[in-house]
């Protein structure tokens, strides 16, 4: 009988601990995943129908999956907005200062401009025809540049046999007053067997003004200057891609009230509100229902932002108000409360759009394609790794080395699409679970076969006897 039973334990115990790992099929929806190149590492953003449908913020119940049906490693990232600078190189008028030999003073020079700044001519006081002249310096005339952004100089000189030509560079917006850029400059021309260093390029922190101003330190061993070309850095905002929804209409209405059901868990980082009649102007406020965590705590709305909202024709077009800063994460429930003084929407109703920036899925193709995503499954643990720990070396102020990847259909499918692969392990791990369920019923039905036995064996003897 204690082998019975100890049999049964052992058999029920197995059943239970059989080890259970997550598969394509725990999952709502798939979409395949095509590989542009070998990887090993590959990226994609985030369609909307994977916030629609997940079932964590946080994303936690996703997947992708190999072939053969195996959960491979992935990470999320957030793509940042930045800034891109570009040099743009512009060449530059170029103005010789000529002077007196033995002038040791300061350069005094007359100038011509026409009405928009441009340099014409220089012009310094003449001399005796018997007395040699230096060319100490030149003015660079960069007032036809856009102001600001101007931060370097590159020279190009003739040929000289003296390797090295310090200088001063100053700068000025109206010929008379100057002010220092860099004291310390040398222009380096070395070569030697077939081999050339050169340093021709110079380099400020501060805006320069109009006009550039070179003084060499030595005018008798100065290059001539072939060509001064200014280097202007221009920079540019290279903003983070925004998703956006479709229009969602208000799901219950009432006056000067709209209340909206976000589906899934989409960041409320940006609001468009689509006004249904034009020369419409409206202050409201945009509020969020908090769910209670008690009954002292019921919940209710919440306040998030207060603003105005228009629709207008004008002579140029019809202008609309801009889309409205959230950054929030996301929201199941959202209301628009008009401020009725202004006489409300008029006739049909608002519509909302919610804008987020989509999560880049990074992952490691590990095993045989086809590739898959795999989204909304209950009671699974969030697998996404911190993108060091998955890319050895990575550093977020640095290009992602990873390939990107193409994301097919993400309509909503079931269990029966996924790869002959995933379906065939599925099967496999179905007909392991109908066994083992088999044979947990059957060790319960033994177990209470048994315990009847024993309880009638019980009252048997109790009886007393004749």
């Amino acid at each position: 009988m204690k082998k019975i039973l100890m049999l049964c334990a052992m058999v029920t115990a197995t059943a239970w601990s059989q080890p259970s790992s997550v598969q394509p099929d725990a999952f709502a929806h798939h979409a395949r995943i095509d590989l542009t190149d070998a990887g090993p590492f590959h990226q994609l953003a985030l369609p909307l129908a994977v916030y629609q449908g997940v079932q964590r913020h946080d994303l936690g119940d996703l997947r992708v999956f190999n072939g053969r049906g195996e959960v491979v490693p992935h990470t999320l990232l957030r793509t940042e907005a930045g800034t891109v600078a570009h040099v743009e190189e512009t060449a530059l008028p170029l103005f010789p200062i000529i002077s007196p030999q033995e002038n040791r003073g300061d350069v005094s020079v007359e100038v011509r401009r026409n009405d928009d700044g441009t340099l014409v001519s220089i012009r310094q006081t003449q001399a005796p025809s018997n007395n040699p002249t230096l060319v100490r310096g030149a003015i660079l005339d960069a007032s036809r540049l856009p102001s600001g952004g101007l931060r370097s100089l590159r020279l190009e000189i003739g040929a000289t046999t003296i390797p090295f030509h310090p200088f001063t560079l100053e700068t000025s917006n109206d010929l008379q007053h100057w002010r220092l850029l860099k004291n310390d400059a040398q222009l380096v021309h070395l070569e030697h067997a077939g081999q050339r260093i050169e340093k021709n390029v110079f380099e400020w922190h501060s805006d320069a003004g109009k006009y550039l101003r070179i003084l060499w330190a030595a005018p008798g061993q100065a290059p001539a200057i072939t060509a001064a070309i200014a280097g202007r850095t221009r920079t540019s905002s290279n903003p983070a891609p925004m998703l956006w929804t479709g229009a969602i209409a208000p799901e219950r209405m009432q006056k000067d009230v709209y209340d909206f059901a976000l589906p899934g868990h989409i960041p409320l980082e940006q609001l468009r509100i689509e006004l249904p009649q034009s020369n419409t102007l409206v202050p409201l406020q945009i509020q969020e229902y908090v769910e209670g965590t008690s009954r002292r705590h019921r919940g209710g709305w919440d306040s998030l932002k207060q603003t105005v909202v228009f629709r207008l024709q004008s002579p140029q077009g019809e202008v609309r108000s801009p889309e409205i800063v959230m950054n929030r994460p996301a929201v199941h429930r959202l209301r628009l409360a008009v401020d009725g003084r202004s006489g409300g929407l008029g006739a049909g109703t608002p519509t909302v759009q919610i804008g987020f920036v989509p999560h880049i899925l990074v992952f490691l193709a590990r095993g045989e394609g086809p590739f898959s995503l795999a989204w909304s499954a209950p009671s699974v643990p969030n697998a996404s790794l911190s993108p060091s720990t998955l890319i050895p070396g990575y550093r977020s102020d640095q290009k992602l080395s990873a390939s990107p990847a193409v994301l097919q259909s993400t309509e909503v499918q079931g269990a029966a699409s996924s790869t002959p692969e995933s379906t065939s392990a599925s099967t496999s791990k179905i007909g392991s679970k109908g066994l083992l369920w088999a044979v947990l019923i059957a060790g319960v039905l033994v177990l209470a076969g048994m315990a009847w036995a024993l309880v009638k064996q019980m009252k048997q003897k109790e009886r007393p006897s004749a």
